[in-house]
């Protein structure tokens, strides 16, 4: 599960988040009051986060993800007639990257939908829990739940009766990568597993880790959709399909988007009360750009290294790395500055840069401190792009602790951003 250890947040930027949720009504000021030109240019801003970056990355990811069960579907069905080949594995493994990027580059914007369903814990839990899920596969009685020839049923079973320490990417992964790579086909043709690192996975039927990944793999496309379907509306086709598994379509006890909700921050309907109450949601949030630097720096990379800032990374915890077996920690940890670069930069990736974003608004309004930020973006990435691969193996090398301060005073910029915007203007 994702745990974020934030530094302390300026009083602006903390303010500012509490004022961006408190319910609106129809005599609140921040409702009523005329726009400044600046809060015009915001506004427009707030817009183009949503249209640009957040729903083009979902329906992305949600591409990928129906790829990708669609993948594991086939794989499955292969192995059990007994005509997969190494290129079937290597697709799937390809499609669960792809999906995979979309995820971590998503992560900058977990407010919404990701947190208040708890969609992000739900497919994004690490450790996978190898014990538990080698009693799951070696028991009859558990299995029999998912591995039915209704695969419809199998996946709501798994989403509704299995811990999360069981589903999402990292328990797919175990099963289709190994030590970095895609899974040898004759692993899952021989009959059981030979996984034998920590847990004994030799008694376990490699078909039966199929069915069980094809369930969870469906669990993990209409998560993906819901992230989707509740910014965006999504596609006709995913709504329908959420809405036959009972899944979320809308905010809350609401009929409208995440991405209305979000247009329209500052007017009645919206749960943010102001403009600027949005935009710091945004910034300095726990579930925006500040809340994911602090996870990259503090948790992700500084857990296992040990950086001893906080009671939770105190020692280092080398079982405690994101995407171990097919070595993707570092491509993830990119990924995930990514996707602060996009929400700051618009678009959701270099080639669809919007010309409404924070950036454009720093060049209006303060361009030297908008040069500081993307600086500190380029040099977070560069710095975690410069430590040695595979992560789960040079965890403690001081490349990392340089990313992990690259990452420190990224999120110090990105803090002082947000301060600057939430000062009155004259």
């Amino acid at each position: 599960m994702k745990k974020i250890f934030m530094y302390a947040l300026l009083f602006a930027a903390a303010s500012a988040t509490v004022l961006g949720f408190n319910s609106c009504s129809s005599d609140d000021p921040d409702h009523t009051q005329t726009l400044t030109e600046e809060e015009m240019y915001l506004q427009k801003v707030l817009g183009s986060y949503v249209d640009n970056t957040i729903n083009p990355t979902y329906a992305s990811m949600a591409r990928n993800a129906e790829t990708f069960y669609e993948h594991m579907k086939a794989l499955r069905d292969a192995v059990e007639k007994g005509t997969a080949t190494q290129a079937m594995v290597d697709k799937a493994c390809e499609s669960w990257k792809a999906t995979r990027a979309d995820y971590e580059k998503s992560e900058a914007f977990l407010l919404g939908a990701a947190s208040d369903y708890n969609i992000d814990p739900h497919i994004d839990t690490w450790p996978l829990d190898l014990t538990a899920l080698h009693n799951l596969l070696s028991s009859p009685n558990l299995l029999k739940n998912i591995t039915t020839s209704d695969d419809e049923a199998n996946i709501e079973y798994a989403h509704n009766n299995l811990n999360q320490n069981l589903l999402g990417f990292h328990a797919v992964e175990f099963v289709i990568f190994r030590d970095g790579a895609p899974r040898k086909v004759a692993s899952f043709t021989s009959g059981n597993d030979n996984f034998n690192d920590g847990v004994d996975f030799t008694d376990i039927s490699a078909l039966d880790e199929l069915k069980y990944s094809v369930a969870v793999s469906g669990d993990l496309k209409y998560s993906i959709f819901e992230l989707e379907v509740c910014w965006a509306g999504g596609t006709e086709a995913h709504k329908k399909a959420l809405e036959a598994q009972e899944r979320k379509t809308t905010m809350p006890s609401s009929t409208i988007t995440y991405g209305e909700n979000m247009k329209k921050a500052g007017q009645p309907g919206s749960l943010y009360t102001s403009i600027k109450g949005a935009v710091s949601a945004i910034l300095s949030g726990d579930h925006g750009c500040v809340g994911i630097i602090d996870e990259v720096g503090q948790t992700k990379m500084g857990k296992p290294y040990g950086l001893g800032t906080n009671d939770e990374n105190k020692e280092s915890d080398p079982n405690y790395i994101e995407s171990p077996f097919s070595h993707n920690s570092l491509t993830d940890f990119w990924d995930n500055i990514e996707s602060l670069n996009n929400v700051w930069n618009g678009g959701y990736d270099a080639s669809k840069r919007s010309t409404m974003s924070f950036a454009s608004y720093f060049k209006k309004y303060n361009p030297k401190l908008g040069a500081k930020v993307q600086k500190a973006i380029n040099d977070a990435q560069a710095k975690i792009k410069a430590c040695p691969a595979p992560f789960v193996t040079n965890y403690k090398n001081a490349q990392v602790l340089a990313a992990i301060n690259a990452c420190d005073e990224l999120t110090k910029a990105i803090q002082e951003a947000d301060e600057f915007i939430q000062q009155k203007k004259k």
